[in-house]
């Protein structure tokens, strides 16, 4: 009962991450699979891909919605994205689950170094042009 209701909370918590930063909830979800619910790291990983896809469905419709998916980036990274995810995949399942659990650690300490230390988009610094006048 303990494990629904962590899954539920890991779900809760991925998919508000997943909407509000676009980060697709994988940084909340394996974590939480593997250290709360003492899933193998392969498997997180598996189940967590699993879940993006339909968040990542649903918050791609809104974003549209609200016209923010720049089509051409959209175009350029999808491809590469795509034939990364299938190349990372394969390398992932040739790695043991503590290298794999260790890199993933390092890669999460990183971005969120980088986050905290980084000034933001040169687009956001900016100031906003004034509305034109109908």
């Amino acid at each position: 009962m303990l494990d629904i209701l962590i899954a539920i909370v890991a779900g809760l918590l991925g998919g508000i991450a997943s909407g509000l930063f676009g980060v697709g909830g994988g940084a909340i979800f394996v974590p939480a699979m593997v250290l709360l619910l003492d899933e193998p790291q392969h498997s997180a990983q598996g189940v967590s891909l699993a879940v993006i896809v339909l968040t990542a469905m649903s918050g791609s419709y809104v974003n549209a919605k609200n016209k923010n998916i720049d089509k051409r980036v959209l175009i350029a990274v999808m491809p590469v994205a795509i034939v990364a995810v299938l190349a990372s995949s394969w390398v992932a399942s040739l790695l043991s689950a503590d290298a794999l659990r260790k890199v993933f650690g390092v890669i999460i300490v990183l971005v969120s170094i980088r986050l905290f230390t980084d000034r933001g988009h040169r687009a956001e610094q900016v100031p906003a042009k004034a509305p034109a006048s109908e």
